[in-house]
């Protein structure tokens, strides 16, 4: 043994990092000169780890660690003294040993390429903490009229936080967004949540089945199987999910759509049987343009349209690029042609619902990467 390596007495983990060839004291893990005791602290670690783990549900999982200062410092004096490579790092090592001895107690394997849980193990105290990977739920959902698709902000602090919305930053008034956050936090055991929406609609809108598509994104989910139907009722009014699925991941891009809906109108002055009947010829697979406010204009497709009229009032049927607004098609509001522009006189909006939303395409995913 060399006069360099008689300054260092190692633990059994640290001789068998440093490769063959190396000869040290072998001392008990307090006394190595360089984990201190590290080793011999992961068991217990483990127990308090796989304690955590148990509220969570998971397939896989990885590790991530912390260690006590000064210990890769001492690592990389030794090895600099003694001219060593060894065969991995005093992290990685303990890392390695710690997913061994965790994957047996938990009976889940161990996967760094796309885990469901995440454990970050601090050894200076042998505190850890878990984050688990997000859901992406599509589903679609049906809803009543009088309610609103998104949460609105308080009225009294515009989203800053008051003791009218307890801090919230949102209105009381039911929506949408309201019910599906209630609803899939409870089952999923998640508080923190964002929606992706495929379309809008207004207000007094109904949507009726199948329903417009949705995507929720669960951040930290304690559970990771939801249902693929569920109704959240709440004073009289009902918001219902079905065809809910979970999703690989964050979509990359979501699949345009198309959407049939129901309209009711009123005309400035009656309307007579020939327009209605011009209505139905000039809106077929037709293109129109839409001058959207601060961005450049697009053109989106009519693929149909037709209408009955009563005096006044105008029912008109349609089926649009989703992007299209309703009422602008109907106005000629920044839309070109129009029901307005077809009809020759000026119609307005009063409601429509939503019958119908059909996705043309499919999501696109970003390749799986380590993380």
């Amino acid at each position: 043994m060399s006069e360099a390596a008689r300054r260092y007495r190692l633990c059994q983990f640290c001789i068998d990092r440093e490769g063959p060839g190396t000869h040290f004291d072998e001392v008990d893990g307090p006394s190595c000169s360089v984990c201190s005791g590290l080793f011999d602290r992961i068991p217990q670690a483990v127990e308090g780890a796989a304690s955590q783990m148990r509220r969570y549900q998971f397939r896989s999982f990885t590790v991530g660690m912390t260690l006590p200062e000064g210990i890769q410092e001492k690592e990389d004096e030794l090895r600099s003294a003694l001219r060593l490579k060894g065969s991995e790092t005093v992290k990685t090592q303990a890392v390695r040993l710690f997913a061994v001895l965790l994957a047996k107690k938990v009976r889940k394997p161990v996967n760094k390429l796309k885990p469901d849980l995440t454990l970050l193990v601090g050894m200076s105290d042998g505190s850890s903490s878990v984050t688990t990977r997000p859901l992406f739920y599509y589903g679609r959902y049906t809803k009543p009229p009088g309610m609103s698709q998104r949460r609105e902000l308080c009225r009294h602090c515009s989203g800053a936080g008051c003791e009218k919305c307890s801090g919230t930053g949102y209105g009381s008034r039911q929506s949408v967004e309201w019910h599906l956050r209630r609803r899939l936090g409870a089952i999923a055991g998640s508080d923190r949540m964002t929606f992706t929406w495929m379309g809008t609609e207004d207000l007094e809108s109904r949507v009726l089945a199948p329903g417009r598509p949705f995507i929720a994104e669960l951040k930290n989910p304690l559970r990771r199987v939801l249902p693929k139907r569920f109704a959240s009722r709440f004073r009289g009014k009902q918001v219902s999910v079905d065809r809910g699925r979970l999703l690989v991941s964050r979509p990359l891009r979501v699949p345009p759509f198309r959407f049939r809906t129901l309209i009711t109108c009123t005309s400035r002055t009656a309307i007579h049987p020939d327009r209605i009947h011009e209505l139905g010829k000039r809106f077929r697979r037709a293109d129109v343009r839409f001058d959207r406010p601060h961005n450049r204009p697009v053109t989106k497709t009519v693929y149909s349209a037709k209408g009955s009229a009563r005096g006044r009032r105008l029912i008109v049927e349609a089926v649009l690029d989703g992007g299209l607004p309703v009422k602008r098609f109907i106005s000629g509001e920044l839309v070109s042609p129009s029901v307005s522009e077809v009809l020759k006189t000026e119609v307005r909006c009063r409601s429509f619902d939503i019958c119908e939303v059909r996705e043309r395409g499919s999501f696109t995913y970003a390749e799986v990467t380590r993380i």
